[in-house]
């Protein structure tokens, strides 16, 4: 919103934001050159959440565009991972053949973000980068254990999704890649009946720790409040017997929830009973498949 003498306040628009200088990259280096010369910059890659940032009263000076950048919107795999390029909407990605070949219950949570509109614009690594506790990016990413390849002038750097929130980021980087490890991946499945007040991903693999063993990673997220990630690890059975003791490894997870995990709408106390319930529902319906 603006103030305006002649209008009072109203939403900001294309007419009331000052001039902004256009670069147009067409690969990772030419946009970190771009970022390094730059005065004030903003990345655009889907965009969707530009408006909303105008409307804050975002005001950059340049913006670096990432629409020409072939690179950053590939999706690749290799023996062990699959590297999803930040530029990949999230409508190409959910329905992408490797995607859904190699980490199926990922590809089907992510095709439930938001609404049809948006997911074909906008992009994973735009739904990361915006920073909003209430975009799902973050979420199913941490319960995945994937990692944030970032381009710096300096070289590459992976983050992971808590390094982000922790304001880890270098300035005038840019996310080009997240990568997921498929190899053990096991199960994926992902709650988000009950937003605003609590969402929930959840991803079990298959670790060999000195012996088979199943490793649970739970995310758990509001609208105000950055996801909080519970993990757990017990030796290695069937997943027919995860499933009998849902219950009681929920309830064993949710035990990890953080003291401060709690916002105006929903207490810690609401949290994990209603958490650990939804956890207990997921892991109950598991069955011997793999990638389920």
């Amino acid at each position: 919103m603006q103030v305006l003498d002649s209008a009072g306040l109203i939403p900001t628009s294309a007419r009331s934001l000052p001039k902004i200088a256009l670069y147009q990259p067409g690969n990772v280096a030419e946009a970190l050159d771009a970022l390094s010369r730059a005065g004030n910059p903003v990345v655009l890659s889907g965009g969707t959440d530009l408006v909303a940032c105008f409307n804050e009263g975002l005001r950059p000076g340049e913006l670096i565009d990432l629409a020409h950048v072939a690179e950053l919107r590939t999706v690749t795999t290799d023996a062990r991972n699959l590297r999803i390029g930040a530029a990949v909407t999230h409508g190409a990605g959910c329905s992408h053949p490797l995607v859904r070949e190699r980490a199926p219950g990922f590809a089907k949570a992510w095709s439930r973000i938001s609404n049809p509109r948006i997911r074909l614009r906008a992009t994973l690594g735009g739904n990361l980068m915006a920073m909003r506790p209430r975009y799902e990016g973050s979420l199913l990413l941490a319960a995945g254990g994937a990692q944030l390849e970032f381009a710096t002038t300096g070289g590459s750097l992976t983050l992971t999704p808590a390094d982000l929130w922790a304001g880890r980021v270098p300035a005038r980087s840019l996310l080009t890649a997240i990568t997921l490890d498929t190899e053990s991946l096991a199960w994926y499945a992902y709650e988000r009946s009950m937003r605003p007040l609590i969402t929930l991903a959840s991803c079990l693999r298959r670790r060999a720790l000195g012996g088979d063993s199943w490793v649970l990673r739970c995310a758990i997220g509001t609208e105000y409040l950055r996801p909080a990630v519970l993990e757990l690890a017990w030796p290695g059975t069937g997943l027919a017997h995860v499933a009998r003791a849902a219950k009681d490894i929920a309830q064993q997870a949710f035990a990890q929830l953080p003291k401060d995990f709690y916002d105006p709408v929903a207490t810690r106390a609401y949290c994990v009973a209603a958490g650990s319930v939804l956890l207990a529902r997921q892991l109950a319906g598991l069955t011997g498949a793999a990638h389920v």
